[in-house]
């Protein structure tokens, strides 16, 4: 017997995004408008039912697989549950902060070990 966990991603107040996992959906209220479907509605329920029975949004497994800006996500038969970096690409780098960046890899992730803190940067 196969069991499902649903993965839902969630937006508390704040605007910080999450996730939730359960073994059971309660949709039955919500609805949506597809724009694909001629913007008719359809009950949430109806669509994700329809897509689990076709194996649209079937995964073996979760994981958290990273992936850079201005590429594709991994195409995986896992559940990605990493949601993109939320900082965006600047024109020009502020060397005040990218000091401060060093100095901590340096004196507190490398220990002061200069061997080591060159070995991570090349």
């Amino acid at each position: 017997m196969t069991s499902r966990l649903w993965v839902l991603k969630t937006e508390n107040t704040n605007g910080e995004l999450y996730f939730n996992m359960m073994s059971k959906l309660d949709l039955d209220d919500y609805k949506i408008n597809i724009l694909e479907y001629r913007g008719e509605s359809i009950k949430l329920k109806s669509l994700i039912s329809q897509a689990v029975t076709k194996g649209l949004i079937l995964y073996h497994n979760i994981d958290f697989l990273l992936y850079l800006l201005n590429t594709l996500a991994h195409d995986t038969k896992f559940f990605n549950l990493f949601i993109g970096f939320l900082t965006k690409p600047v024109a020009e780098i502020n060397k005040e902060i990218l000091k401060l960046i060093l100095w901590h890899v340096k004196n507190v992730i490398c220990n002061s070990d200069e061997r080591l803190d060159e070995y991570i940067w090349n």
